[in-house]
């Protein structure tokens, strides 16, 4: 077995949360802090997990 990072799921979810990080730059200030960091959070967890 290689390394967690090499993992396609591991991949998969790295790549999400950089998207994440790109798309919730332009959310308005009410969502960016709430649902934003809320995503953030949660895939980086899933990272964590993995």
């Amino acid at each position: 077995m290689g390394l967690h990072n090499e993992l396609p799921l591991y991949k998969a979810c790295y790549d999400l949360l950089i998207e994440i990080f790109q798309f919730t730059k332009e959310f308005s200030r009410d969502y960016k802090y709430t649902v934003g960091e809320s995503l953030k959070k949660e895939t980086i967890e899933l990272l964590t997990l993995i």
